[in-house]
């Protein structure tokens, strides 16, 4: 029986900890892994600020989140956590392979330039939706997901930041992803369409 608590950002307000959850694509990554193994987990939401529960600076002194905690073994950081998952309880089945591992990791980074820049025609437009299009183009060359049949690590890090730049870029920026690149919507849908993305998009 697995003994695992997820330590995720709350939503504004809500206190700490809390059980309303916050905005995070990285703690959502955890999740959707914890789900696709079928582990059950408990999940912990904790303000964002200089006032978190001291009993959590005690286990996570830098006060960053995601945080999974094992048993007595508290892991920070999402890739961290994907790594202690796949070692003890996946057996290395959600590992990317390693001709796959480089695919769509533009997107985020210039979502947030973009997105820091305030300016909805800055050139990270084009950039942007460059990468989005060289996504949707190897989805249908090797998809659903990145690296085929199977969602992988991978598929759980990205798809969360693809939601998140979506919903954000929407709102500030007016700008919504091309309807056009079919393949990345079908992408969204599968990781998001039940606790095993597998099993509905195979």
């Amino acid at each position: 029986m697995s003994d695992l608590e997820v330590f995720g950002k709350a939503a504004p307000g809500t206190g700490s900890p809390s059980k309303e959850r916050g905005d995070c694509p990285f703690t959502q990554r955890v999740f959707l892994e914890l789900e696709e193994l079928g582990l059950p987990y408990t999940a912990t939401y904790i303000q964002e600020g200089p006032n978190k529960p001291h009993w959590f600076m005690v286990k996570n002194p830098s006060g960053l989140m995601p945080v999974l905690r094992g048993g007595e073994t508290w892991i920070q950081d999402s890739d961290k956590i994907a790594e202690y998952l796949d070692k003890h309880y996946a057996g290395n089945t959600l590992k990317t392979p390693v001709e796959f591992r480089d695919v769509g990791d533009k997107i985020f980074p210039i979502f947030t330039k973009w997105l820091q820049s305030k300016d909805p025609g800055s050139p990270c437009r084009d950039e942007f939706v460059e990468e989005l299009v060289g996504f949707d183009r190897h989805l249908q060359n090797h998809g659903p997901y990145i690296a085929g049949e199977r969602p992988t690590d991978s598929d759980f890090a990205l798809a969360p930041k693809l939601r998140h730049a979506r919903v954000a870029l929407a709102h500030f920026m007016d700008f919504r992803f091309p309807q056009e690149l079919g393949a990345v919507q079908n992408y969204m849908n599968c990781v998001y369409s039940g606790v095993s993305p597998y099993r509905r998009c195979r």
